[in-house]
């Protein structure tokens, strides 16, 4: 028989659930100096109408270059990694993080709490949940616009950007976008960028959505400036223009 392993993570659920079990945070961010120990714990809970048993794993998440090398088991350790939980019960999981003096920016894993499969059963129920660890004092925060396009869909106008992080720790961004004419001296429309997934250290991540609708435009030429935020930190990128009689988008050189 083929194993199915479910795994979810929705980063801006404050308890995340499927089936019969729910994790509680969905997403941990720890921020301590170096040397020093943080305690933390889930709540897991189980809402089938059984008993269930519950089993905790930690694997690497997307960290720093410089920390690839350490040992999550030591780390990141849980007080037990299994756990017995009765029908509608929760349970407190207890952990705690050691933070290396030699660990820099940040370094992260993902636990996975999975229900115990019973004999015979096919499906296997697992919540797969993020902790970011960001080592103060030693944080870097580097990020640009590397591409940025505009293009129609349907009626609308919609943009693509590549954002580069180049830091050594992940970045939740948002924002703003601002059209304005083609001598940039009237602003026309701000339309804002909600804070989305996260782009991890040293890597890069697309973003795109609707800006506006093309008949919000006349014909003519325009700026659209975007600027981009993250933890302190803003970087711009303008982007020219042309919107045709027949509702073309012309990118400006």
């Amino acid at each position: 028989m083929k194993k199915i392993l479910a795994i979810l993570s929705f980063l801006f659920c404050v308890n995340l659930a499927y089936a019969g079990l729910s994790v509680d945070p969905s997403v941990t961010n720890i921020s301590e100096n170096p040397g020093s120990v943080y305690k933390g714990k889930y709540k897991v809970k189980n809402t089938y109408d059984k008993n269930i048993s519950v089993s905790v794993e930690v694997t690497k998440g997307n960290s720093f270059s410089a920390n690839k090398d350490a040992d999550i088991n030591k780390w990141l350790v849980f007080e037990k990694y299994k756990y017995f939980i009765p029908a509608g019960e929760s349970v407190e999981v207890p952990y705690t993080v050691k933070i290396d003096e030699n660990f820099k920016g940040s370094i992260s894993s993902r636990v996975s709490f999975s229900v115990d499969k019973e004999q015979g059963q096919m499906i296997s129920i697992s919540i797969s949940v993020p902790i970011y660890v960001t080592v103060k004092g030693t944080e870097n925060i580097d990020f640009v616009i590397d591409t940025l396009n505009l293009y129609k869909t349907g009626d609308d106008i919609s943009y693509k950007m590549t954002l580069e992080n180049k830091g050594n720790v992940h970045i939740r961004h948002s924002g703003d976008i601002e059209i304005y004419n083609k001598k940039k001296k009237k602003l026309l429309k701000t339309v804002f960028i909600q804070e989305t997934v996260p782009t991890y250290c040293e890597q890069k991540r697309d973003f795109g959505e609707r800006i506006l609708a093309c008949s919000d435009l006349k014909k003519g030429k325009y700026v659209a400036v975007f600027k981009v935020r993250a933890l302190g930190k803003e970087v711009t990128k303008e982007i020219k223009f042309k919107l045709s009689k027949k509702g073309k988008i012309i990118i400006k050189k």
